[in-house]
């Protein structure tokens, strides 16, 4: 029993409809994360915007951790940003809830959440982008 030729063919065409769709989102969401590190990159050394601009934030180190109260790796994150905070002294925290505060967001330049922005005396030293372990934020904010 052979198959018949013409259902080869739409056979043939699906896998290949298949192939190039996984292609192009991979494409699409390594160029989307390229894009990301690139913008968070040329954020630094500007000066944080008036509307996240705490007076705690204008002298010495800073965090500010943009969260979303529904997204599952912010949850991840949560324990490790209030630990930190109630053991660091030196640096001054800030949380933002981005459904709240839009507009700062926005001016900002953050993506996705969660995102953390380490801030010295009022301008940006480094973005943070998705989630890290707390050793590596306890690295970046010595």
């Amino acid at each position: 029993m052979s198959i018949p030729e013409p259902l080869l063919k739409v056979a043939a065409i699906f896998f290949d409809v298949i192939f190039v769709l996984l292609v192009f989102s991979f494409i699409f969401i390594f160029g989307l994360r390229f894009y990301w590190r690139w913008k968070a990159k040329r954020l630094k050394g500007e000066p944080v915007p008036e509307e996240l601009l705490v007076p705690k934030l204008k002298k010495g180190k800073g965090l500010i951790y943009f969260y979303s109260p529904n997204c599952r790796p912010c949850q991840m994150v949560e324990p490790i940003y209030k630990k930190l905070s109630k053991e660091l002294k030196g640096v001054h925290f800030v949380k933002i809830n981005v459904l709240e505060k839009p507009e700062a967001v926005r001016k900002i330049g953050i993506l996705a959440t969660p995102s953390m922005v380490l801030v010295k005396d009022g301008r940006i030293k480094e973005v943070i982008l998705g989630p890290v372990s707390e050793g590596v934020l306890r690295e970046k904010l010595k």
